[in-house]
C-alpha cells in the first residue's frame, strides 16, 4: 500500500464519520482548531496527511475507533517492511 493509498483510506474514514456526525467540513476544522476548512478537505482527498494528534481529536470528536486508524496505519507500515526486507534479501543473493 502507498502512502498516498493510505491517506485516501484515512480520509474517506474520516469524511464517512464527519457526514454520518451531520458536521460540516468547516465545523470540523474549527472544533480541529482551524479557521477555514481546507485542512479537512485535504486530508480527506487525501491529498494531505492527517497529523497524529489530529488522529486523536478525530477520535473524540467524530468517535472514529482508534482501532479503525491503527489498522490502516500498521497495515501500511508492514507492506513497507515487507517490501524492504525483500529487497534486501534479493540484494544478498545477488552477492552470493
Amino acid at each position: 500500500m502507498s502512502k498516498k493509498n493510505v491517506y485516501i483510506e484515512i480520509g474517506q474514514m474520516v469524511r464517512n464519520y464527519r457526514e454520518k456526525n451531520g458536521m460540516t467540513q468547516l465545523e470540523l476544522a474549527e472544533k480541529l482548531g482551524y479557521q477555514t476548512s481546507q485542512f479537512v478537505s485535504l486530508f480527506e482527498r487525501g491529498l494531505s496527511k492527517v497529523p497524529m494528534e489530529v488522529l486523536g481529536q478525530l477520535v473524540i470528536i467524530l468517535g472514529i475507533p482508534e482501532k479503525q486508524f491503527k489498522n490502516v496505519l500498521v497495515k501500511d507500515f508492514e507492506s513497507e517492511i515487507n517490501a524492504r526486507i525483500n529487497f534486501g534479501k534479493k540484494t544478498a543473493a545477488k552477492a552470493i
